[in-house]
């Protein structure tokens, strides 16, 4: 990584190297220069989890004829869990199991949620 920020202050970088980093002063807290791929990825999913809250609004109040207030409130409590879940998982998994184990149960534990939910719903139909 040094050799690539020696080659950017010498303006030595690759042609197809240039289109890779970002081209402003942005610097990480190592000093590193980020990537565009992976801060397009974040902005992309910033923008996905606001779509989905507005959405998350917009179904119960109008389709299943809830009240403002019962829709905002479980949008909360959907924010809150979305928030709150990946701080604990990132923190069992760095203390306790790994990341490998962590991610392995959450898809477990979520392929289980799906499944009950799947049955659940096909089994009253």
């Amino acid at each position: 990584m040094k050799q690539e920020m020696e080659k950017r202050k010498q303006g030595k970088s690759e042609g197809n190297e240039k289109q890779k980093w970002v081209h402003d002063a942005s610097v990480d807290y190592k000093g590193r220069v980020p990537i565009r791929a992976s801060t397009a990825i974040e902005f992309s999913e910033r923008i996905t989890h606001f779509g989905i809250s507005s959405n998350l609004i917009m179904y119960p109040t109008r389709v299943m004829h809830e009240d403002l207030k019962t829709a905002t409130n479980n949008v909360n409590c959907w924010k809150g869990a979305t928030t709150l879940l990946p701080l604990i998982g990132g923190f069992v998994g760095d203390a306790y199991t790994g990341r490998f184990h962590i991610v392995l149960f959450s898809s477990l534990f979520i392929l289980l949620f799906v499944s009950v939910t799947y049955v659940v719903l096909h089994a009253t139909s």
